[in-house]
């Protein structure tokens, strides 16, 4: 018997065990290779919460970032390293949960055990679980409701309602890690409610409710927590500045009344545009440090005074705002910002050329061909749903309205790096294209 059909024989015998092997595998490969933990100025927000839950004291946070991802550091006593290695063991459990997904949804366990394959492939996943970022954890919560949701058919209102909880509880985690990610429990609520309200409408609206409890008492908790710490209801001291951001383009537009504030933006704008224009998006925080001393606000001040020019903004010039949200939502799909990494810090020049070469002039290319072929099975998706509805009501169904509503909710508030805020979807992104080049091969493959 030759090799590949040993390994072949192998997957088929103990797939589960050949998918656990080849993600711990790449991960090791990247760890003896790369060996860094990847710090980036978000990172050290995340540090400063969990020092701070560390102390039971949140009185003097300033409500830059949400706890769910924090109280993972704190819970392993701000070790960082553990951290890594708990993101790592993550990621394999993500690769795993991938895999029953796909086979559930395909029914077939070869298909999903290479969808697993294709996904823990991809570079910029393996080295986010290597960031003191949240996406790794992030990408794991979703998968894991989705892969519940599965498993369990949620949407089916006979279902023991204790699962229903345990769903609540994973979105309210999602939530406290992605306040974005509020979304999703209002999208399943909605969802279900039109599914399956004709059944037995008690009892769906029953579970609903229950799916959107704790997600909705931890967005009040957490808002009303930076309500009385830094006076605005909230969920991040950041969403002001962020709001900048997306107004960025059109900020010369700001009237007199906030000259001060307009002028120092749009100088550092235009400044950047001439010398680092990928960076333009950042330009607002270029300002950052004029706009503190110039203005004398403090830092929640000048985040609120922002987010109110930009909101004005918006309601002033709603043709520029659209103009500026589709750019956005563009950029969603791309993947200028997805790989994140410290380049100097690995350590085989050889597997540092490799590594470069395979993203650059490949990896990074796949990830917009899947992107696009989600849109493109996404419209065919949505439009065999509207021709015959009670045949495409499906979990394929809510994965397209996940997945864009979370394109649109990201461009309306962001400019920036929009391709990061994709990461979270790419294993359903994966498993749905895949999914669909099998269901349609016969058309891809036709003569005509």
């Amino acid at each position: 018997m030759s090799v590949i059909k040993k390994i072949l024989n192998f997957i088929n015998t103990k797939t589960v065990l050949a998918l656990v092997i080849y993600a711990v595998l790449v991960r090791v490969i990247v760890f003896f290779n790369y060996y860094a933990i990847t710090i980036f100025p978000d990172s050290e927000d995340y540090i400063f919460l969990a020092q701070e839950l560390s102390n039971f004291d949140l009185s003097n946070y300033s409500g830059k970032r949400t706890p769910g991802y924090p109280v993972l550091l704190t819970l392993l006593q701000n070790n960082k390293i553990a951290l890594i290695f708990l993101q790592v063991t993550l990621g394999v459990l993500s690769t795993l949960l991938v895999f029953d997904l796909s086979k559930r949804l395909n029914k077939n366990r070869i298909i999903g055990f290479w969808t697993a394959i294709l996904y823990t492939s991809f570079m910029h996943v393996v080295f986010y679980d290597f960031a003191i970022l949240t996406e790794a954890f992030t990408v794991f919560l979703v998968l894991l409701s989705m892969w519940l949701l599965v498993k369990h058919q949620l949407f089916d209102a006979k279902k023991p309602i204790k699962l229903y909880f345990i769903l609540s509880l994973i979105l309210a985690w999602l939530y406290l890690t992605r306040p974005l990610f509020i979304y999703i429990p209002l999208g399943f609520a909605l969802f279900n409610v039109v599914k399956s309200f004709k059944t037995d409408f008690k009892r769906v609206i029953t579970r609903s409710v229950i799916v959107l409890c704790f997600p909705m008492l931890s967005y009040f908790i957490w808002n009303s927590h930076n309500k009385n710490t830094i006076g605005h209801f909230t969920n991040t001291q950041y969403f002001g500045i962020n709001l900048a951001q997306t107004a960025t383009p059109f900020f010369e537009k700001v009237p007199d009344n906030n000259a001060l504030i307009r002028d120092i933006i749009v100088k550092h704008r235009d400044s950047i545009l001439q010398h680092n224009p990928i960076r333009f998006p950042m330009s607002v925080w270029f300002a950052h440090k004029e706009l503190l001393k110039k203005t004398g606000l403090t830092e929640i001040e000048l985040s609120y005074k922002l987010g109110a020019i930009s909101k004005d903004l918006f309601k002033t010039h709603p043709d520029l705002y659209l103009k500026q949200v589709s750019y956005s939502w563009y950029l969603f799909w791309g993947s200028q910002d997805s790989l994140k990494w410290e380049h100097k810090k690995i350590s085989n020049r050889y597997f540092s050329y490799l590594a470069t070469t395979f993203y650059l002039y490949f990896q990074r290319y796949l990830i917009v061909g899947f992107n696009i072929l989600f849109l493109l099975f996404s419209v065919i998706t949505l439009y065999r749903f509207f021709k015959t509805p009670k045949e495409y009501f499906d979990t394929n169904l809510f994965i397209v309205c996940i997945v864009l509503s979370g394109s649109l909710a990201q461009a309306l508030v962001a400019f920036g790096s929009n391709s990061r805020f994709c990461f979270p979807f790419f294993p359903l992104i994966v498993y749905f294209v895949v999914h669909n080049l099998i269901k349609y091969k016969h058309v891809i493959l036709s003569k005509n």
